[in-house]
């Protein structure tokens, strides 16, 4: 049976761990916080105290932690525990921060691969850009194929694929963005939000992902997707990278601004979509 670890059971984390399980895979997990990794147990993942505890034995390890900060901290826990084969796929959002840790990787002789991922976990469907040499990519492939619906390559070093995932972040927080306003404005003329999801479907101007928060914005749900405060740090990162680029960021500011006073507003672990109540706020 092939043994994968992941560490940090976030919401990511955890639903990955479980979709290893359901692929076949040992799987071995670890959080910083024991007691959320503790429910996995029920679907059969071996839980441990640490994260060196975790990787032995792992041919894959996945890190799902929120930073680039935790993910050197987990690199250099880890390194002296690996197996000499194994590959470790780094799937957080850091953006340029990659650097320092392909670099701290390198130091520390860990085989890495830097991939994020888009989609969320919990729903499927799930798409990974992979950066990386070919072997490693090649001994990944059965926990990327596990866990994606597609997997895009995107470089032959570890790097590109992380700020990629800026370039998809933007337009992902940008259409939530413009989908919320739409809601209040919507609104605000005394209609339902819901006629402009009928009067869009189907056309070219729909999207699947105005359908995949349709239930957040009408307020039918308050699942989070994605929180508030993910997007504050992502972009952050993201227009470090715009900056360092040369890229002016006037669109990226308003939307930093945005998500950053929904957080302040106490809505920091509530979904993307909560920035209707700005939005709301602001033109009343």
């Amino acid at each position: 049976m092939r043994t994968a670890a992941v560490l940090g059971t976030g919401d990511a984390g955890s639903a990955m761990a479980r979709q290893l399980r359901e692929h076949g895979f040992a799987v071995r997990a670890w959080n910083r916080t024991e007691s959320r990794a503790q429910p996995l147990t029920a679907h059969g993942v071996a839980v441990f105290p640490t994260a060196a505890e975790a990787v032995r034995t792992a041919e894959a390890v996945l890190i799902t932690v929120f930073d680039a900060a935790a993910v050197l901290e987990v690199l250099r826990e880890i390194a002296p525990a690996l197996d000499s084969d194994a590959v470790v796929l780094q799937s957080a959002t850091v953006g340029a921060d990659i650097d320092g840790i392909v670099q701290t990787a390198e130091q520390l002789g860990v085989t890495l691969l830097d991939a994020p991922f888009l989609g969320n976990p919990k729903r499927g469907g799930l798409t990974l850009m992979v950066a990386g040499a070919a072997e490693p990519k090649r001994l990944a492939s059965p926990v990327l194929e596990a866990l994606a619906s597609t997997v895009v390559d995107v470089a032959d070093r570890p790097g590109g694929a992380s700020l990629l995932k800026l370039a998809c972040n933007a337009w992902l927080f940008g259409l939530n963005a413009v989908a919320a306003q739409t809601a209040v404005l919507t609104e605000a003329f005394g209609l339902d939000f819901r006629l402009f999801l009928d009067a869009v479907a189907g056309s070219k101007a729909d999207s699947p992902y105005l359908r995949y928060r349709a239930a957040q914005l009408t307020g039918e749900t308050d699942e989070v997707l994605s929180p508030v405060r993910a997007a504050v740090k992502d972009l952050a990162h993201i227009r470090a990278a715009a900056t360092s680029a040369g890229v002016p960021d006037l669109v990226l500011d308003h939307l930093a601004r945005l998500y950053t006073q929904a957080a302040d507003n106490g809505l920091a672990d509530h979904d993307l979509a909560a920035v209707r109540v700005v939005l709301g706020k602001q033109a009343a």
